[in-house]
């Protein structure tokens, strides 16, 4: 009940592979039901009733061919393999030690594929770890799968791609190494099944100064799951990745330099002012490190402004400037009450106040402000004259009055900060730079307002 055979040489095998509109193979129509008086155990047992042992000293193939073609697509795909030649060793049933896999074939007009490894042929699932190879395929040719999943055509393009798969006892653990030359998107096309990706910005963010994309994609999953499905298992790696890159692409950016940042986007202005502090003229150096890895990508700049603590910013940039212009001189952030001990600002002050307010009696205003020494409760009441220039000055700054129109110049100005920045150096293309629709945002801080830039695909 034993059958041994030297090695099996196949000169010039065909073989023709075809998915069906209805998922069906060609191959299912090949499979003949046993008769139903014939059990398993008949077929897998001789006279003796013992198992059949098959030892097969090793197959070799030689010019072989095989012809492929999915119908089930959107777009039917179809792609041939030949020249197939290689090698498999010593295939034995009762033997648990994997048989080696070396076989090589060129794939279309100029693509090639390997494979190497070795595993249980009778059971695969048990053991096995393979090493399949492919360079220089026509990213054209397999726009039918890529219109199934993420409804895009590839226009042009090469593939190298290797795919490296354990598998131990029904555990899989496989690694998609994978290299895109000068990649283009075609045009899309509707598909129920297929998922909303942002693939242009994906290819952007990937694509380097060369033109190549090059994506390392771990799978993991358990064979002896009846749902999976190593396609799908594949298909979500890959969708995971490109979500994950397209909602925090200054993240990905940042790790092009070495820089691990969530925020090396957001750039925080004090309120009421446009100019950027040292630290996020940082951050413009560091992203124009990492876009010029990146060539395609395009920085949308969309002005911000919180009319929370903008407004208030505002109007006291307003009075002080209007403060300074009658005296001749410029005040400072740094000035603040200070400057209303200076009996020149105080009067110019008070100037404004009657200006202001005309109803109102700067006299009046003096007695609320007027008390007894702290040592003589009953001596001549003294003017306290910090608090009676500064209730003036919170009256003053009160009455400023901002639009919407200078909140939008502010936002504006912010936005024109960063692009000039982008820029300062000479070398970066303002091509590359967009300034979008301003829009107001809340802050956490009350100091600090955050812009937060955006990246599209050119």
């Amino acid at each position: 009940n034993r059958l041994s055979l030297s090695q099996l040489v196949f000169e010039q095998p065909f073989a023709a592979l075809v998915i069906n509109q209805d998922r069906s193979t060609n191959v299912s129509g090949l499979v003949i039901a046993p008769a139903k008086d014939v059990t398993a155990t008949d077929t897998a047992a001789g006279a003796s009733g013992e198992p059949l042992t098959v030892v097969i000293g090793g197959i070799r193939v030689e010019q072989g061919a095989m012809d492929f073609a999915d119908l089930s697509l959107p777009l039917p795909f179809s792609t041939n393999i030949v020249n197939l030649e290689g090698t498999v060793s010593t295939i034995a049933t009762d033997s648990t030690t994997p048989a080696d896999i070396n076989l090589e074939g060129q794939v279309s007009d100029y693509g090639l594929a390997r494979i190497d490894g070795n595993l249980n042929m009778f059971d695969p699932i048990t053991h096995a770890d393979m090493k399949v190879n492919f360079r220089n395929l026509k990213m054209s040719e397999l726009s039918p799968y890529t219109v199934q999943f993420a409804g895009r055509e590839i226009a042009e393009g090469q593939l190298d791609l290797s795919l490296e798969y354990k598998i131990q006892k029904g555990i899989m653990d496989g690694q998609n190494d994978i290299v895109l030359s000068d990649l283009i998107l075609g045009e899309k096309v509707d598909h129920p099944d297929a998922a909303s990706l942002p693939l242009g910005l994906a290819v952007a963010l990937l694509k380097d100064a060369d033109g190549v994309i090059k994506v390392d994609l771990p799978v993991q999953g358990d064979i002896n799951d009846p749902e999976f499905k190593i396609g799908g298992v594949i298909w979500q790696a890959f969708a995971n990745l490109i979500t994950k890159m397209v909602t925090a692409p200054f993240r990905f950016l940042g790790a092009l330099i070495g820089v691990d940042s969530e925020d090396l986007g957001q750039f925080e202005f004090l309120a009421g002012r446009a100019d950027l502090t040292p630290p996020e003229m940082e951050k413009v150096v560091q992203l124009q490190q990492a876009l010029v890895q990146r060539p395609e990508l395009v920085v949308e700049i969309s002005g911000v402004t919180d009319p929370a603590i903008d407004t208030p910013a505002l109007k006291y940039i307003q009075l002080r400037k209007a403060a300074g212009e009658r005296l001749g001189e410029g005040l400072t952030d740094e000035d603040g009450q200070s400057l209303m001990l200076d009996e020149r600002i105080r009067i110019l002050v008070e100037d404004m106040f009657q200006e202001r307010f005309p109803d109102q009696s700067t006299e009046e205003l003096q007695n609320r402000h007027k008390a007894p020494p702290a040592d003589d409760p009953e001596g001549t009441p003294l003017l306290d004259e910090l608090t009676y220039a500064m209730d003036m000055w919170q009256q003053l700054l009160a009455a400023e009055v901002v639009t919407n129109e200078d909140l939008e110049g502010l936002a504006t100005a912010r936005a024109e900060a960063i692009k000039t920045a982008f820029l300062a150096s000479g070398e970066f293309d303002e091509k590359r730079l967009v300034i979008a629709e301003s829009k107001q945002v809340t802050s956490e801080d009350e100091d600090w307002v955050v812009l937060e830039l955006g990246i599209v695909s050119d």
